[in-house]
């Protein structure tokens, strides 16, 4: 029991300096109870983690899309109901307004740089996020069958609105 003690009392004086002050006002008579604390380092309290926004990034960019382009007009209407010529008369300046807007939060690039059917050379190690061969075959380069899209950066509006409004993507609006 004594040279339990004893080892414990040793390499505990070795390793931390409290248990060493201790360990002395032991030897010298007093009670480590009595023995002053230690200074406390102070930490600054954790701010608590920011909420997620209420609105994601997907329903704020279909917003923009249909404030600004009609996108979800387009694709709820009963396309039945027309002729081709009317659905692509309809069809061309909702496409080109996305792809404006599309273009200014998305800052649309190709992943790879080139023509459709040109030979390209794949880095080695390349993300499958980026690259997708497509067929049987090995080797590093082949033939670009879609260059890919990817964004050069995400700039959508931010959401001032209220929490419970947050999945609306256009109001309904009602005429007077």
């Amino acid at each position: 029991m004594a040279l339990g003690t004893a080892f414990r009392a040793f390499f505990g004086s070795l390793f931390n300096s409290e248990t060493s002050q201790r360990v002395q006002l032991a030897l010298e008579g007093e009670s480590a109870v009595s023995a002053p604390e230690p200074a406390r380092i102070e930490t600054a309290p954790v701010p608590p983690a920011p909420l997620p926004p209420a609105r994601s990034d997907a329903v704020a960019l279909l917003a923009t899309l249909q404030r600004e382009a009609r996108l979800v007009d387009l694709v709820q209407e009963k396309l039945d109901a027309y002729s081709d010529a009317q659905v692509g008369a309809a069809a061309r300046p909702c496409l080109l307004q996305c792809a404006s807007i599309l273009e200014r939060v998305m800052g649309l690039q190709p992943v790879v740089a080139g023509s459709e059917g040109s030979q390209v050379e794949v880095p080695s190690g390349a993300s499958p996020a980026a690259y997708q061969w497509i067929g049987e075959g090995s080797g590093t380069s082949g033939q670009l069958v879609h260059p890919g899209w990817k964004a050069s950066r995400v700039d959508l509006p931010e959401w001032t609105g209220q929490d419970a409004d947050a999945k609306i993507i256009a109001p309904a609006q009602i005429k007077h």
